[in-house]
């Protein structure tokens, strides 16, 4: 097997490449014989290769992967049954190779055009590997629009992660309002309260330091009682300000785990919150590296959510 050729661990690709990944399943029992006509391959020999390309995390490193590559290349450029699943592999190779062919050159841009009508997800894991292997001048052609790029608007996001903090005991509030050595705990809970019920969740302008102050704090450790409402409470005043605190990405590398660990009511629309900032901020996360080794850990890339309950 030839060494490894991936040559960007950046977070930003490798969170794109996980989304591209992450839609390759569902997509191949639909194709799987029109792979199998356009590789000249017999269906057992497919499954081999695509288990060796699943090895590679989807670069073609291998000779014996390699008519699975010309196979899909054929299904891009036909741009008729296999298509979906020939732009996602091939995308996550060139995102991670730094190589692109330029037999791909049309059927890039008819990926473009199709995606509107993909499912939400697909749309956009798409859209965002366009627009980054735009970006890293792998190909060239216009952007995607950022409508594109995110898989749900944010008041659908909103909604349920309000229920969420509505959900908080009297015992949860009680104690949350005490998280900062019990001071001011009655002006904290007060204004807690107000925020939850009469404020949608958002926070008074300027330095509200009742109750930002004690959501942070609780916020900030997954055992403290109140932590899904206040974790809650911070996406709702993040999607509404795009994170100008920049609360998740700070969060995001130290508490990753603990929120894909949540039970799924709160989970899922956690998550969706995490991934329309990662999707709307070009500055989430930008410049960290990504830990190869690591990355089949819960935590470190942000899980794909089909549906908010």
């Amino acid at each position: 097997m030839p060494g490894s050729i991936i040559v960007d661990t950046s977070f930003r690709t490798w969170q794109i490449v996980s989304d591209l990944i992450h839609h390759v399943k569902p997509l191949l029992p639909a194709s799987f014989g029109a792979l199998a006509t356009a590789s000249g391959l017999t269906i057992v020999q497919v499954g081999e290769a695509l288990q060796l390309l699943r090895d590679d995390h989807f670069t073609f490193l291998r000779d014996e992967a390699f008519a699975l590559l010309d196979g899909l290349e054929t299904l891009a450029i036909r741009q008729g049954e296999g298509f979906e699943l020939a732009v996602v592999v091939l995308l996550a190779d060139t995102l991670q190779t730094r190589q692109a062919s330029g037999l791909l050159t049309e059927a890039w841009a008819a990926a473009g055009v199709r995606l509107r009508g993909w499912p939400d997800t697909l749309r956009a894991a798409v859209a965002n590997g366009l627009r980054r292997a735009v970006e890293l001048g792998l190909i060239v052609q216009e952007h995607p629009s950022q409508a594109d790029c995110v898989t749900r608007d944010s008041a659908t996001i909103a909604e349920p992660l309000l229920r969420i903090a509505r959900a908080m005991r009297p015992d949860e509030l009680d104690s949350v309002a005490r998280a900062d050595r019990d001071q001011e705990a009655d002006s904290h809970l007060a204004a807690l309260k107000d925020v939850i019920r009469n404020r949608n969740g958002i926070f008074p302008d300027g330095d509200a330091w009742y109750p930002t102050e004690v959501v942070e704090l609780v916020a900030h450790r997954a055992e403290n009682p109140g932590f899904e409402g206040c974790t809650a409470l911070l996406l709702l005043n993040a999607l509404a300000d795009g994170d100008m605190e920049k609360h998740f990405t700070f969060r995001w590398p130290r508490l990753g785990a603990e929120y894909c660990a949540l039970r799924p009511s709160a989970r899922d629309p956690v998550l969706a919150g995490i991934r329309y900032l990662y999707e709307t901020d070009p500055g989430f996360m930008e410049g960290e590296l990504f830990d190869v080794s690591a990355r089949d850990l819960p935590g470190r890339l942000i899980p794909v959510v089909h549906d908010l309950t």
